[in-house]
C-alpha cells in the first residue's frame, strides 16, 4: 500500500505549469516538523521539506488558494521518477502526488474570538411543539 499523509506549512508560493497537452500541474513544498528526544534527554526538532505535486483541477485550486505559510493537510502517494539532466547524469526525484489537499480549521484561541458583528445577530426560531401520536389498541401497525 502506497499512502502518504502529511501536515505542514507551504514554504513558498505554488509553481503552476501546464503540460504539452494542456493539463495543469502545480508544485508546492511542505515543511513538516517532528521532534525527538536525544540520548542526553534534550528535545530536538527536525524539519523535512517534502515536494508535493497536484494535477488537473486540484492543481488549479492549489495555485489559486494556497500561499507561502498556509497550513495544509496532504493525502497522496509517494512517487519516484528519473530524468537525464543537462550535464548528462541521471537524476532521481521523490515526491508526493496529491490526491487531496485541505486547509485545516484554525483551532488557536485567538482565532475563536473573531468579530462577526457585520453579519448581525440571529435569534433562535421557536420550534412548533409536535403533538405526540396517539394510537388506539389494535390500530398499532406492528
Amino acid at each position: 500500500m502506497n499512502s502518504v499523509q502529511i501536515l505542514g506549512n507551504v514554504t513558498r508560493e505554488p509553481e503552476m505549469k501546464a503540460t504539452r497537452t494542456g493539463k495543469a500541474v502545480a508544485r508546492i513544498t511542505v515543511a513538516v516538523s517532528r521532534s525527538y528526544t536525544a540520548q542526553n534527554g534534550e528535545k530536538k526538532e527536525l524539519t523535512d521539506f517534502i515536494s508535493v505535486i497536484a494535477w488537473g483541477r486540484l492543481a488549479e485550486a492549489v495555485a489559486n488558494q494556497l500561499h507561502k505559510g498556509t497550513r495544509v493537510f496532504v493525502e497522496g502517494r509517494y512517487s519516484t521518477r528519473s530524468y537525464e539532466a543537462q550535464d548528462g547524469f541521471r537524476r532521481y526525484v521523490t515526491e508526493v502526488v496529491a490526491n487531496m489537499i485541505a486547509k485545516p480549521l484554525d483551532t488557536r484561541k485567538e482565532a475563536q474570538h473573531a468579530d462577526f458583528s457585520q453579519f448581525g445577530t440571529v435569534e433562535p426560531e421557536e420550534q412548533p411543539k409536535e403533538k405526540p401520536m396517539e394510537y388506539e389498541m389494535g390500530t398499532i401497525p406492528f
